[in-house]
């Protein structure tokens, strides 16, 4: 893909980024994994540096010189990335794909016809309502993978889960936030109480969901959760959670 599709405001912003780079600017490119950070640096570094893209892009992992001029960084880390900003000619965050709505069915479309597999099942029933509801947590190049693969309809919904819980950047998020929580409490103040308070939210925030996921019913959201229905009472009332359906 030479060409940036989509009419999202992220898409728009990467042509103006593009259009306006010049060989004596500094970029900076931030996003989730598979937002196309990449790509973006490729068309970039190839604009202002005929010979040696590849080599004007910098994927960053710690503070860098950011002096040296005509080249490209990359970041995932959304907190490096607006503390440097102002040090960069032009810096762009990328929106995740389940943002850029817009942009699917041309992305969808395009990566149908570069695999040149039988795009007829994607037609049929509710395979593309699937696609655009689907979460999408490693953005644009799984996108890539479960379009233009011959049993990349398989790969639907969440067979990455694993990976999700692992590297999905909310997981970053969470962690600079707690780290600031501890930087203010010192290091003579006691966690303690935040850690169960913590455990219990998201714990809460789970069974709801699963709850709402089961219909409200108690036992069937057990069965769901693999949990025997008396441990999941005994939480749901620990957790002051109520059931519409019991």
């Amino acid at each position: 893909m030479k060409k940036i599709l989509g009419q999202s405001e992220t898409a728009k912003e990467m042509r103006k980024m593009l259009r306006n780079a010049e060989p004596n600017g500094i970029y900076l490119i931030g996003g989730e994994p598979g937002t196309g950070k990449g790509f973006l640096a490729g068309l970039i570094a190839s604009k202002i540096s005929k010979e040696d893209a590849e080599k004007n892009i910098v994927r960053v992992k710690k503070i860098e010189d950011f002096r040296k001029k005509g080249l490209v960084y990359i970041t995932e880390n959304r907190t490096f990335f607006d503390m440097r900003a102002a040090k960069f000619s032009s810096v762009l965050w990328l929106a995740p794909l389940r943002e850029r709505q817009m942009d699917m069915s041309e992305l969808i479309e395009y990566f149908i016809q570069e695999s040149g597999v039988d795009a007829s099942r994607w037609y049929e029933g509710d395979s593309l309502n699937l696609l655009f509801s689907y979460w999408w947590p490693f953005n644009i190049q799984e996108l890539k993978r479960v379009v233009g693969t011959e049993d990349g309809y398989r790969m639907l919904p969440y067979r990455n889960i694993d990976k999700v819980l692992s590297n999905y950047s909310a997981t970053e998020i969470v962690k600079v936030k707690i780290e600031g929580l501890f930087g203010e409490l010192g290091k003579e103040g006691n966690a303690g109480k935040i850690y169960q308070l913590f455990l219990d939210s998201v714990e809460k925030v789970f069974i709801e969901s699963a709850l709402k996921h089961c219909g409200g019913s108690v036992l069937k959201t057990a069965d769901f959760l693999s949990m025997h229905r008396n441990t999941l009472t005994q939480k749901m009332k620990k957790l002051k959670i109520k059931s519409p359906k019991t």
